[in-house]
């Protein structure tokens, strides 16, 4: 070991052993330290006891005088900016791990050392001094101190294994370095021989980049948010370092944004290994079904992940489809943003479409976007299209502008300067996103209104709005989803009747997503709530085939529209910690345990008291308390009408209107049907058009009670069909359309079926009586249906069932059953 030891003093020159560099490098100057100093350091370490410390040979070697004048320039270059953040207690780690490389390059202290410092160089870093020892049997270790901090790797030849750490202050990236690394030390095993006498495998990279120490605080400017590292990219993908596959296709900065696409595959969804089989084992399942092992593609702008591969139909299915539904034929379409393309095709898949307006503010973004990621805005295999790229459909217009000063310049005014559009689709950045333009984009009352102007009179708005909420999180106006609160106000305010939120999971976010749809007209709700068998009508109707026969769709499908028809829990629960709790929160969340439900061996029906043509009547067969419930447990199994089911009734109807003569018998028998839901039911809107519950129990035979003499019903209510307004229905009586309430969304059963209560205490054998009035659920109705009960209770005029029994003369028989 010593005459090894001299051997390499004599060879190397200037070498110095067991001792720190002779020069140290602070702010922009080299300091020289004296002899004494020197020795004044720390020589030599302690080995602990019971550790076995293997024979090693080291080579040290300092900057030369000619490179510390170099760096002393270097450093007073720099600027003021960068010399600031290369000061800051902060800094960024590059972790790289490589298998399968050579065995003769790692145990080799000379082309190791000659490697780090061409990976020095060629990073356009600093090296001041490196060391590096030999192993013995074998191995290398190495550690350089750099002008910027230091790099360090060991190696393990037999195993073909070596680990890599840098570590850099300054505010040059580091992920720019790992080519140069993988072109220097990713060194192919070409000596070796695998498994049957097989070609040994490429060398493998392994990644992880991390933000290090502290910069808010220490930076008088700096802002967390304006740092792509510190967003989703950096957070959830780069300090990563278990992804068999990390690969970045583009790093750039455009004019408005940083653009960011990696090509990724997670072993915890897909390995590398079953993707290689994907593309060569054709004995492989792999190999048959290649869509399922590709690497997946990853969009982030600003760090803020945007799409991907794998996400892409989820999220944008689920942003248009169901907006594209709910109008009932859709031929102008506008998308604010949507710069990935992927939007653009979702709305090129309806027949329907004869124009796509979209408005992106980044052309580059496009660009970029059609060259990496051309899955996302392929239309070449819609049999509707007439393009490859659905950016060339002959359907699309693409303008590259600022959204909001388009809308606003053609629909802030009174007139508008452009036609209008069924669909406006905003897929643009999340409401709760660091971005200045985002205030503004979601709450400007201007930009709202031009949106609102810019709808048909059957217009839909959707927009994304980020993570969906989660059960414990506060109310939106008084946490950090405020945006969130203040557009949802502004839309309202535009004169929206209706908005819905629903979420989507399976976009490939780090939560689920939620989206915001709107309503001009709120008759539009019926076409949301339309059942299953109605929406999968509809899409087969609508949607344009595929010419390789796959389907159009890969998520969205009509129970996927009945899951979105709900809110969530979660929105229920932010709803109701407004500081203004709304009421419905008090009455719909549940039944209350408390109070008292009168059961149905409480009640009977009998002849009415009301009145001669009253038919019959609902009685107490024992006292009831004040604000008891009536039978809830068979109240909310009463069955509905719903605006699809009762527009077929109607149109039946009038069918067999047209055709009295042969089918006499089918009009008597949906007189019978149309009869009874109307006169036993009880009408709303709730629905977006006329529906209608009708009780399963007795409770159906409840009359109206005259002139305010009701005692079962709604305890507020001071409503009689003798103070009412004959030319205006209130809306605290109407059963109409809520603008927004996750509340009566989610328990719209318990709405129209229990609710009602007794307001006063009834005896035994007194009529139980109701209001008329609230039974009333249409406007346009208001003014008969007020008249009607205002003649019957002067017994001028009779009821619609004992009408239709006397003119039928069928005494009740199947009314009543």
């Amino acid at each position: 070991f010593s005459i090894g030891v001299i051997s390499r003093i004599i060879l190397l020159g200037r070498v110095h052993l067991y001792h720190v560099p002779t020069a140290i490098h602070t702010g922009s100057t080299i300091h020289d330290l004296s002899r004494q100093d020197q020795f004044q350091l720390p020589t030599r370490l302690v080995v602990i006891d019971g550790k076995e410390v293997s024979h090693t040979a080291f080579t040290m070697k300092t900057a030369e005088q000619e490179a510390e004048k170099e760096i002393t320039n270097k450093s007073s270059t720099f600027g003021t900016a960068v010399a600031d953040e290369l000061h800051l207690p902060a800094g960024q780690h590059l972790l790289v791990d490589i298998k399968h490389v050579a065995s003769n390059f790692l145990n080799s202290e000379v082309r190791l050392a000659q490697a780090m410092v061409d990976l020095i160089n060629d990073s356009k870093l600093t090296l001041l001094s490196y060391h590096c020892h030999s192993l013995v049997p074998m191995g290398v270790s190495c550690a350089g101190v750099l002008l910027e901090s230091h790099v360090t790797f060991h190696t393990w030849p037999k195993e073909g294994v070596i680990a890599m750490d840098l570590f850099t202050c300054g505010a040059d990236p580091l992920i720019p370095v790992l080519p140069v690394i993988k072109k220097l030390f990713a060194i192919p095993n070409h000596d070796a021989v695998g498994e049957n006498d097989e070609e040994p495998p490429e060398p493998t990279m392994l990644w992880s980049h991390k933000l290090r120490g502290f910069r808010q605080g220490f930076s008088p400017n700096y802002k967390p948010h304006e740092n792509p590292l510190e967003q989703d990219l950096g957070i959830d993908f780069l300090r990563k370092r278990d992804f068999d596959m990390k690969v970045s296709l583009v790093s750039e900065e455009t004019e408005y944004q940083h653009v960011d696409i990696y090509e990724l595959i997670d072993p915890q969804v897909r390995s590398l290994a079953s993707h290689e089989r994907s593309l060569s084992d054709v004995d492989s399942y792999e190999f048959h079904h290649p869509d399922l092992y590709k690497p997946d593609k990853v969009l982030f702008l600003d760090g803020v992940r945007q799409s991907s591969l794998y996400g892409d139909a989820a999220y944008h299915e689920a942003l248009v489809h169901p907006a594209m539904l709910v109008h009932p034929n859709p031929k102008r379409v506008a998308i604010i943003g949507g710069g990935e393309g992927a939007t653009l095709r979702e709305i090129l898949k309806h027949k329907t479409v004869e124009h796509v307006m979209m408005v992106e503010i980044d052309q580059e973004l496009v660009e970029l976007c059609e060259e990496h990621l051309g899955e996302w805005s392929n239309c070449s295999d819609i049999v509707g299209s007439d393009a490859d790229s659905c950016f060339d459909d002959s359907r699309a217009s693409v303008v590259f502008e600022d959204a909001f000063k388009w809308f606003i310049d053609r629909f802030g005014k009174d007139e508008n300067k452009e036609e209008t559009f069924d669909v406006i689709i905003m897929d643009a950045l999340d409401p709760d996103a660091f971005v200045a333009i985002v205030g503004s984009l979601y709450k400007d009352n201007h930009f709202v209104e031009s949106l609102f102007n810019g709808l048909s009179e059957e217009g839909v708005f959707v927009v994304q709005l980020g993570e969906s909420n989660t059960i414990d999180d506060p109310s939106a106006e008084m946490g950090p989803d405020r945006d969130k609160a203040n557009m949802m106000e502004a839309l309202k305010n535009a004169g929206f009747e209706s908005m819905h939120i629903y979420d989507e999971g399976h976009s490939h976010f780090s939560a689920p997503w939620s989206y915001l749809v709107c309503f001009k007209d709120s008759k539009s709700r019926a076409s949301w709530y339309k059942t299953a068998a109605e929406i999968d009508i509809e899409l087969r109707k609508r949607m344009d085939r595929t010419k390789s026969g796959k389907p159009a769709l890969l998520y969205f499908d009509a129970p996927t529209m009945i899951r979105y028809q709900m809110p969530s829990k979660a929105d229920e629960a932010i709803h109701c910690r407004r500081e203004n709790k709304p009421w419905e929160c008090e009455d719909y969340r549940g039944i209350d345990p408390e109070v008292v439900n009168i059961p149905a061996s409480d009640l009977e029906a009998r002849k009415s008291t009301v009145g001669e043509f009253a038919g019959r009547g609902l009685f107490a067969a024992h006292d009831i308390p004040y604000d008891s419930s009536l039978v809830m447990n068979i109240g909310v199994k009463a069955f509905h009408v719903l605006p699809s089911t009762w527009s077929v009734i109607e149109d039946l109807h009038g069918w067999a209107d047209e055709n009295d003569g042969n089918f006499a018998s089918v009009k008597d028998e949906l007189s019978s049907v149309s009869t009874f839901t109307t006169g036993y039911g009880y009408m709303a809107t709730l629905l977006g058009k006329n529906h209608f519950t009708v009780d399963a129990w007795i409770t159906t035979f409840c009359n109206h009670g005259c002139n305010g003499t009701y005692n079962y019903g709604d305890n507020g209510d001071e409503f009689t069909e003798m103070n009412v307004d004959l030319d205006h229905a209130s809306d605290d009586v109407l059963n109409t359309a809520h603008v927004w309430s996750p509340v009566i969304e989610r328990h719209l059963r318990q709405v129209l079926g229990v609710g009602d209560t007794i307001t006063r205490d009834i005896k035994k054998g007194e009529e139980i009586l109701c209001n008329y009035l609230s039974f009333i659920g249409d406007p346009k109705d208001w003014k008969e249906e007020v008249t009607s009960l205002r003649g019957q209770c002067a017994g001028e005029t009779m009821g619609e069932i004992t009408q239709y029994e006397i003119e039928t003369d069928n005494d009740g028989i199947v009314l009543t059953n």
